[in-house]
């Protein structure tokens, strides 16, 4: 087993050093689906704990021979992120358990964020709060122009808060995210796609995008709704597949 704990968190190395024993028995689950995320008390206040997936066989030989486990790479990313001036939850430690020399399953420990998530301030309301689409439009041309692509850009996965008079953004689920020197248009348009399938609140927020970064305004929407459209038909068609099995 593999323990990666932030000094400043080593008197908690018994709690987190048995997380694969007791992550079952105690702490309040607030998610459970494909991956398993509970809030646990600590000594040191409340604390998340997200177990990942067990992978199928291949990616437990990938992950222990070739890449960082997506475990690893969410507590380093969340480092990243918080240099660049993006919020986040900080990271405080990870775990890794391996079964028969093969790395089997992951937890992520970090930090609390009781903010909730844009599909309340946006998707959810029929007339959505514009002046929060606008700054999260500028929140995204910021974290784009600073070469991050966040890789499973969803509403439910940036938070918000309000500050004074504006917003201000979090992000979680960063495992999958890139960092690159500059990204091109495609790149972050793409990047985009995933935010949400209500069409009318995507064309606000994308318009605004567009128009901060000084780009086409109606090419981009034009472009990006063709690739939502490539991304629903994708959809469509695995579901389908799912199906016919």
């Amino acid at each position: 087993m593999k323990v990666v704990i932030k000094p400043e968190y080593e008197s908690e190395r018994i709690f987190i050093e048995h997380l694969p024993q007791n992550f079952e028995k105690r702490g309040t689950t607030i998610y459970d689906q494909r991956n398993k995320i509970k809030r646990f008390d600590t000594a040191l206040g409340e604390w998340i704990v997200k177990r990942y997936k067990v992978p199928n066989l291949m990616q437990r030989m990938v992950y222990t021979f070739f890449r960082k486990t997506k475990a690893e790479r969410a507590y380093e990313f969340a480092e990243r992120f918080r240099v660049l001036g993006i919020s986040t939850p900080p990271s405080i430690a990870y775990v890794e358990v391996k079964e028969r020399w093969l790395f089997k399953t992951g937890y992520l420990v970090c930090g609390v964020c009781n903010d909730p998530d844009l599909r309340e301030g946006l998707r959810n309301r029929a007339n959505f709060d514009k002046k929060l689409a606008d700054e999260f439009a500028a929140f995204l041309v910021r974290m784009h122009e600073q070469g991050v692509l966040h890789g499973d850009l969803n509403l439910s996965n940036v938070l918000y808060r309000r500050e004074g008079e504006g917003y201000r953004f979090s992000v979680i689920d960063i495992n999958r995210s890139r960092f690159k020197s500059a990204l091109t248009k495609r790149e972050c348009l793409h990047n985009l796609t995933r935010l949400t399938h209500r069409r009318d609140l995507l064309e606000y927020i994308v318009r605004r995008y567009a128009s901060i970064r000084c780009w086409d305004v109606e090419k981009v929407l034009s472009e990006e709704f063709r690739l939502l459209e490539k991304l629903e038909m994708k959809g469509k068609m695995k579901e389908k597949v799912r199906r016919w099995k």
